[in-house]
């Protein structure tokens, strides 16, 4: 009796990847690796880009904060020039311009070292300042921005201008009025990178608020 015995074939090798599949597949990796980091980063520079949109809208909406308050509650303003050793008002001959704003808190009239608060650009500094007087003593002295101030090709470093209303049309104050319309030019600039130096070709943001403020004591 003969018994059948089976044989099995013997099994063959396992074929690995070639090296073009290689190549492709870890193409396709570095593809999608370089693509979720380069996502990553963009939306690092876009929040770092709103840090620096919200910062500067803050700085310029403390700064006319200030400014509407000092200039509405004040008895009467000046525009001129002036810096920390002293103000002049701008001459009534001309449209009355300045780097400077002198805002008297009292009745000048027959007061002797009535209380008063200054604001002044300084160009070398590019800087707005604020002191102050309170009628006894010298008051605080404090940088106003936290941004820079640039001058333009319209103001320059006259950053504060009188304005009066005659027959309903906005007209430059040349009578050196103690109620003028205030008109306040701020322009700056705020770097996308602050360690980058302004300079042509360097990535800023241009920003300018252009308003004009009325004292509450106005006829």
């Amino acid at each position: 009796m003969k018994v059948g015995l089976s044989h099995n074939a013997p099994t063959g090798r396992r074929a690995g990847f070639t090296a073009v599949e290689m190549l492709v597949v870890m193409a396709t990796l570095v593809i999608l690796i370089g693509s979720m980091i380069m996502c990553n980063l963009y939306g690092v520079s876009m929040a770092i880009r709103q840090q620096i949109w919200l910062s500067s809208s803050d700085d310029a909406a403390q700064t006319l904060g200030k400014l509407y308050t000092d200039i509405r509650s004040g008895a009467s303003n000046y525009v001129g020039s002036g810096n920390l050793g002293g103000f002049t008002n701008a001459g009534t001959t001309g449209w009355q311009q300045g780097n400077a704003l002198k805002i008297w808190l009292c009745n000048t009239n027959g007061v002797t070292n009535g209380a008063w608060v200054m604001y002044y650009y300084d160009p070398p500094t590019s800087n707005l300042y604020r002191t102050n007087w309170t009628g006894s003593n010298s008051g605080d002295f404090m940088l106003v921005t936290a941004n820079q101030i640039m001058t333009n090709n319209v103001y320059n470093s006259n950053i504060f201008s009188a304005y009066n209303v005659y027959n309903g049309i906005w007209v430059p104050e040349t009578n050196g009025v103690g109620t003028p319309l205030v008109q306040v030019c701020l322009s700056f600039t705020k770097l996308q990178n602050p360690q980058v130096l302004i300079s042509p070709g360097s990535a800023v943001d241009f920003y300018q608020v252009v308003t004009k403020i009325a004292s509450r004591n106005r006829p």
